[in-house]
């Protein structure tokens, strides 16, 4: 090979090669917008997250809350049925005595 063509297959390899690193430094571009974009989506995905974990522990508060007082009505309730089941009872007492007094 003479000279001239060694010196032009250079010239080629060298086109070449800039046009490779020209390709990988665009590609390393867009992989790069992809990750800026990715890491923006982690740190929405994570606020998200953060917000749903507080909403949760918020929502399992208010159930508690909603427990306590749906404990306290049924036990005000069952209270309040012991009371006019002995207030029936004793009606109830009452009127037999008054009945059988006047049977006697």
């Amino acid at each position: 090979m003479d000279i001239d063509k060694r010196l032009e297959a250079l010239a080629q390899t060298v086109e070449l090669l800039a046009s490779m690193q020209i390709e990988t430094e665009k590609q390393m571009t867009r992989l790069t917008d992809q990750a800026n974009e990715t890491e923006k989506q982690m740190v929405r995905l994570a606020k998200t997250m953060e917000e749903m974990a507080n909403n949760s522990g918020r929502l399992e508060r208010e159930m508690a809350s909603r427990t306590d007082r749906l404990d306290r009505a049924m036990a005000t309730l069952a209270d309040g049925m012991a009371l006019l089941t002995r207030m029936t009872m004793d009606h109830s007492e009452r009127i037999e005595k008054l009945e059988g007094g006047q049977t006697h």
